[in-house]
């Protein structure tokens, strides 16, 4: 048997682990809920790093209850109190917040084309009261990229699809050039 998160030092313990999930590598991440923040552990169980602290800012957490990684490596953490899902990258990079009626690509974005460097762009739908999330107490994602969202106050689950078209640099229109912005 193996314990995790209990110690002395306040950076590394969990004060009620909530919810918890296991990547693809095996790393173990716990919503730490009353520290207000994600505590990502490696697979032999030592403690890698914290996502988020308290607060209302985009990457900071009011109870968070639970926390999902899917295939790509996208960490999704239920904001209980602020009553919206946060997005991460895998390396732990705030991408988004979103309170319902989102759309999702594949790797949590819409490609457009423009250039080499690829502009990115999230579609969000207009928020009646209805569609908004309340209390987001638990999130998953199946194999599939399919994100459910246990909308406890709203007494429902909310379902999202990833989907995207990926584009390759080949697939992107060179950069535009207009020889009146380039004089010299």
């Amino acid at each position: 048997m193996q314990i995790i998160g209990a110690g002395d030092d306040p950076d590394e313990s969990l004060s009620l682990p909530w919810g918890v999930t296991v990547d693809n590598e095996g790393s173990l991440f716990v919503a730490d809920w009353e520290n207000d923040r994600i505590q990502k552990y490696a697979p032999d169980g030592s403690f890698v790093s914290t996502l988020g602290s308290f607060g209302s800012a985009k990457g900071h957490f009011n109870k968070p209850s639970s926390v999902a990684v899917d295939k790509h490596g996208d960490i999704y953490v239920s904001d209980r109190q602020n009553d919206r899902v946060q997005l991460f990258n895998k390396d732990g990079q705030y991408i988004q917040s979103f309170y319902g009626n989102a759309s999702l690509s594949k790797s949590g974005m819409k490609y457009i084309l423009a250039n080499k460097v690829t502009l990115r762009l999230r579609a969000m739908g207009d928020f009646e009261k209805t569609q908004r999330l309340d209390v987001p107490v638990t999130v998953r994602v199946d194999d599939e990229c399919r994100l459910f969202i246990m909308d406890y106050g709203n007494h429902r689950i909310q379902i999202y699809k990833k989907e995207a078209v990926e584009l390759s640099e080949t697939d992107m229109a060179p950069p535009m050039r207009n020889p009146i912005l380039f004089t010299t």
